[in-house]
């Protein structure tokens, strides 16, 4: 017993030294807590605690809660300031966190979200038809080290028909790995690539095509990016071929100006060795758009014709045509000043086109008090140096606004910022001061001024949307090193407790360059080599690491480019942190303005605040009369420079010599030289592979090169468990003194005659004599000598030509051999012969339900061209889902007349309110339907009549249409849920079309319709006042439309077509007529069966009859399902599917729009 004594003794005061000491007591607390956590990742809450102005000592408790049970959580002991770290859960969602210390506790509501960054990159940006798609996946966290995750990847081809759908998980390293052959005959154009795990997603767009490589490329370069108005255009183009050799030919410039339209004003032409210097005269006028600053372009078209061949090359350039070779940006150093402290603006002058100028430019400030009054004002001048100038001033105690104001020559700038809010006066202001780049590794240096002596400055940096560092300081210097976490931008808070308890705080954001955390390098062992020539690639990383390697042509990267480089990194974890996601307002300017507070301060940084402490909230001040900025808007240049006698102009230089005509030889001499090799691997993608480093990083791949004359770009892309990632790249070219080209078409038609070009590149120091020789073949008519003759000079270009005649279809293969006394070579290249004709596709469709099969019968139209058939089969979940995925195909712009506009609004109304009374709205499909709705929203009521009434050309027209106004009532109708619709607007329409009801409740036409195809099957009385009784019903005024409904009633028993029964019938249902199971009846009376379901139709449909037999379909099913027959509307949905074309559409709008 005693020595257990002594033992709990010893013990008891072991415990007691090794414990914190006891804390005094917390008057005061402060959690700092990110607005946003995201799943899985480690957070960080900033406390600080005071007694009082001293600070403070306790256990803190953080925690997460969910539907009131704890998810995560931790405990820490804070010394007067301090974090409490926790892993957030991998859910997410809304938690409610918790704060609890000594005599205190507080909670707020966060939000968890997805926190997983995912890369997709394609070995290439396009592809050809029968090609092999590659795809890498990245998944990595917010720090870009590796996160593994599932990764659902869907592919969607042109049509928007999902062509693949793969579920991978990435490994260790983060890296998932996806790959898709391509069909012979695939839907040609943009495909979208997608990967998603949860909330994060990425997308690769590439393009599918039929096309050849360019062999050169083109550019245009200019002393500057824009150019005035009474300004010659001098540039110069340059010509390159990919295995870095210049080009010899023909160069045209062609320029055109818009001016509401493009209009080509002058065209320049001149001979090309590598590069040539061009003069384009003055543009002299051309149209200013309002979202350029009112600045106008021209386009600049330059194609080189290489001289041997006549191969074409081309490429454009945009210019900016300015008014004024002075652009002027006013900055403010934060979102609010403080009154009676320094604030800055930074004054940047620029040129057009963005690069720096000097320039004396006037600044005038105003300051106005609440009332918006004037209180002072003060005028300087700024010179800007390399353009810059900064300029500070003090606002006086009074203001709560500033209005900023620069000019310099016909240049301007405007700038209103709000003073923050503080009950006591007091206020805080951060000031840069380290100057120039700040990047990883460096001290940054920061001023902190107040308006009160301070003792103790706090502060926290915040990077990603969350803390990554914090301190204090009793000075008014805060320094601090800058780290990886960092960048690529931060926001500094600075903070401080007055002696009556209410805070004052200040943030201010500014710039880290970054870079990747792994650094990894990778080169060949040559710089250059001969085609089948044997290499290695060399691979060295931090550490054991996982890399894909990547050698793609120089060429594809002509046509566009793909690849993963940091910008789009940073840009990623920018988005994911300090942006919303796809939001849509409307605009609205304010008639208020808030002077924030510091708790809006708090909240501008992305941080929560629990304190018991005074935090000032900011408070709304009403604007009296128009804000001075209105007179800068709309400051569009309608047509700048205007000049007289302005027609086209063409400039041209010396033409281009003749080209020798090549000599057909009766043979070749004996003494030739022999072909080593017949070049015939050309591949897009040389090398796509995966390395293992060993545990000191090194790696090597041993390569053959391929045949291609031509430069390799090789990337690769590693991730360490360690590191995190890192991205790497060199280059090769692959090269022979002497070498040939075949220019062929990616493909000919069968019967028809084509050249087949080639070019003899000699870059030896003698000339050659060449014979160069196609290899006859069975699939085509040589329609020429076999063989010919040409000399090319040491360091030229020769060339020459076959006419062959294509017989047999398929893919063929065509031999070339150019041989001297002293060089040879050989080269074998593919060609797809297709069939002659006209292309025509016929669609058929069917519904299959489990467990019953179906056979699916393809009828060859007659006179179809031998061996061209084609045949593909889509299968999708639901009757809509072809549709849905077809959306790219249905959506478009609304433009034209009033008519016209309609047409295309209608069926973006009817998608997107499809869309999302079933849940399937995306934020990017939302966005784009929204803008076209509002676009043709914006754009109908320009076709409105005084009236109320629409027609297609508005006030031109002698009277409203009342099928048009009808129509337009509809589809606004329809829209309301879906954005903003004047209910004048809905109220004028309706009011129209009632004062044109006849005394019995019908309407006859009135007005013209020139689009007669948007009415579909709408023909007689009977079937108008039905469209116009559905259309008043649909907005909703039911007894509006109770006229018109007896007078259906009434006609009703004699009718016979079928479209005006199928409409009539909607009607009376959306009425809740009495007379609606008559209708039913009657409407099933008319009904068609066949194997495909039900229709209605007057005869078999074909044509515009089948279009109106969809349309009549349509309001039958719509009909059916409000009556309650689910059994006869799944016929009648069975049979529409059946029509439906490529996209998920019918024939016209208006059967899309109904069917």
């Amino acid at each position: 017993m005693l020595r257990r004594a002594t033992f709990l003794l010893v013990l008891s005061t072991l415990l007691a030294a090794c414990a914190p000491p006891a804390a005094p007591q917390i008057s005061a607390y402060m959690a700092l807590v990110p607005a946003r956590m995201y799943a899985g990742e480690r957070q960080a809450i900033s406390l600080s605690l005071w007694n009082g102005q001293t600070p403070a000592a306790g256990w803190v408790k953080v925690s997460l809660w969910k539907d009131g049970t704890r998810v995560a959580g931790e405990r820490a002991f804070i010394r007067g300031r301090g974090r409490v770290e926790f892993d957030a859960p991998r859910e997410p969602g809304q938690y409610r966190l918790k704060v609890a210390g000594q005599g205190f506790s507080d909670e707020a509501t966060v939000e968890v979200k997805e926190g997983l960054l995912i890369f997709l990159e394609t070995d290439k940006p396009i592809y050809k038809p029968s090609q092999q798609i590659e795809a890498l996946v990245v998944t990595l966290d917010s720090e870009l080290m590796p996160r593994p995750a599932e990764v659902i990847l869907e592919v969607l081809d042109a049509k928007g028909i999902k062509v693949a759908r793969k579920e991978i998980e990435t490994d260790e390293y983060g890296m998932g790995h996806f790959s898709l052959p391509l069909s012979s005959e695939p839907n040609l154009g943009a495909w979208k690539i997608t990967a998603s795990a949860g909330k994060a997603k990425a997308q690769a767009d590439v393009r599918v095509e039929k096309y050849v490589l360019p062999k050169y490329e083109v550019k245009v370069e200019l002393p500057k990016g824009w150019f005035l108005p009474d300004e010659a255009i001098e540039g110069k183009v340059t010509a390159e071929y990919s295995f870095g050799k210049k080009v010899v030919g023909q160069l045209e410039v062609v320029a055109t100006r818009y001016v509401g339209r493009w209009e080509e004003f002058a065209r320049f032409t001149a001979k090309i060795d590598g590069e040539a210097s061009f003069e384009i005269p003055p543009v002299g006028y051309v149209a200013g758009v309002p979202a350029a600053r009112g600045m106008g372009n021209v386009q600049l078209a330059a194609t080189v014709r290489e001289r041997e061949t006549g191969y074409e090359q081309k490429t454009t350039k945009l210019l900016t045509i300015a008014q004024s070779e002075v652009v002027l940006s006013l900055i403010p150093e934060g979102s609010t000043f403080k009154p009676g402290l320094p604030f800055t603006f930074l004054l940047a002058a620029e040129t057009p086109d963005g690069q720096p100028v000097d320039a004396s430019v006037q600044v005038s400030i105003a300051y106005l008090d609440e009332g918006f009054q004037e209180v002072a004002r003060e005028t300087r001048k700024v010179q800007t140096e390399k353009g810059k100038g900064l300029m500070k001033v003090t606002p006086p105690q009074d203001a709560i606004a500033l209005q900023a104001q620069a000019r310099a020559g016909d240049a301007h700038a405007w700038k209103m910022v709000q003073a923050g809010y503080s009950p006591s006066g007091h206020f805080i202001h951060i000031e840069q001061i380290s100057s120039g780049k700040l990047a990883v590794g460096d001290r940054a240096e920061f001023k902190v001024h107040s308006t009160k002596e301070a003792q103790t400055f706090y502060y926290e940096v915040v990077s990603r949307g969350r803390v990554v560092f914090t301190d204090y300081t009793h000075s008014d210097r805060i320094s601090f090193q800058l780290s990886p976490l960092m960048a690529p931008s931060s926001k500094l808070l600075v903070y401080q407790i007055l002696p009556n308890s209410e805070v004052a705080a200040d943030w201010l954001p500014f710039e880290v360059e970054g870079s990747y955390p792994h650094h990894i390098s990778v080169r060949f062992s040559a710089e250059e080599t001969s085609p089948g020539g044997e290499l290695e690639i060399l691979v060295d990383a931090e550490g054991q690491s996982k890399v894909n390697l990547a050698a793609v042509d120089r060429s594809v990267y002509i046509l566009a480019e793909n690849r993963l480089n940091l910008q789009q990194v940073f840009r990623k974890l920018e988005r994911l942190y300090m942006e919303p996601q796809v939001e849509l307002h409307e605009v609205r300017f304010p008639t208020k303005i808030v002077t924030p507070g510091a708790r809006e301060t708090f909240e501008e940084a992305g941080l929560l605040v629990l304190t018991n402490a005074k935090l000032p909230t900011g408070r709304e001040i009403e604007r009296p009369g128009p804000p001075l900025w209105q007179q800068f808007f709309d400051a569009a240049i309608p047509m700048m420079g205007m000049r007289k006698g302005m027609g086209e102009v063409s400039v041209e230089m010396a033409a281009e010599g003749k080209v020798p005509i090549p000599s057909a030889p009766a043979g070749a001499p004996p003494d030739l030289a022999e072909v080593k090799r017949v070049r015939q691997f050309f591949p897009e993608t040389w090398v796509w592979t995966n390395l293992a480093t060993d545990p000191e990083g090194k790696a090597s791949l041993t390569v053959v090169a391929p045949d291609t004359i031509t430069t390799w770009q090789l990337r690769a892309v590693g991730i360490s468990k360690e590191k995190g990632l890192g991205v790497a790249e060199d280059e090769l070219r692959t090269f022979a003194p002497f070498f040939l080209k075949v220019d062929l078409p990616y493909s000919c038609i069968r019967g028809e005659e084509f050249p087949v070009r080639v070019a003899l590149y000699n870059y030896l120091d003698e000339p050659q004599e060449i014979y160069v020789e196609i290899e006859e073949a069975e699939w085509f008519e040589l329609k020429d000598e076999p063989m010919k003759r040409v000399t090319v000079p040491g360091g030229d270009i020769g060339g020459c030509s076959f006419n062959i005649r294509p017989k047999a279809l398929g893919q063929q293969k065509v031999k070339i051999t150019a041989r001297s006394r002293q060089v040879a070579d050989a080269v074998l290249k593919d060609i797809i012969v297709e069939p002659e004709g006209v292309p025509r596709e016929e669609v058929e469709n069917l519904v299959l339900a489990a467990p019953s099969s179906r056979l699916l019968s393809t009828i060859v139209p007659e006179g179809i061209v031998k061996d061209s058939a084609r045949a593909y089969l889509a299968v999708t979940a639901s009757y809509l889902a072809q549709t849905i995925e077809g959306l790219e195909g249905l959506l478009a712009m609304p433009f034209g007349c009033g008519e016209q506009n309609m047409i295309v609004l209608a069926p973006d109304v009817f998608i997107a309110k499809y869309l999302e009374e079933t849940g399937q709205m995306k934020p990017e499909i939302m966005a784009k339907v929204e803008l076209l709705m509002i676009t043709g929203y914006q754009r109908q009521l320009t076709f409105r009549r005084s009236d109320g009434s629409f027609s297609a050309f508005g006030e031109q027209d002698k009277e409203g249409s009342l099928f048009l106004t009808a129509f337009v009532l509809k589809t606004f109708s329809q829209a309301r849920g879906l954005m903003y619709v004047d209910p004048e607007i809905l109220a004028s329409a309706q009011n129209w079309i009632l004062d044109h009801q006849n005394a019995d409740g019908s309407f006859d036409p009135v007005g013209f319709v020139h689009h007669r195809e948007m009415m579909g099957g709408l023909a007689g009385k009977n079937a108008l006042t039905a469209y116009v009784a559905i259309a008043l019903l649909e907005a909703g005024e039911e007894k509006a439309s109770q006229k018109t409904i007896e007078y259906l009633e009434r006609e009703l028993y004699d009718i016979e077509d079928p479209y005006t029964t199928a409409l009539i019938s909607y009607a009376l249902e959306l009425a809740e007529s009495p007379a609606r199971d008559i209708a039913y009846e009657k409407l099933m009376g008319t009904a068609i069966e066949d194997e495909e379901g039900l229709h209605w139709a007057k005869a078999d449909p074909e044509g515009l009859v089948k279009s109106v037999a969809v349309e009549a379909t349509g309001y039958a099913l719509l009909a059916l399902l409000e009556h309650g027959d689910r059994f006869n509307a799944s016929r009648a949905a069975r049979w529409l599917v059946a029509q439906r074309n490529a996209f998920g559409g019918f024939n016209s709008t208006q059967d899309t729009v109904v069917g």
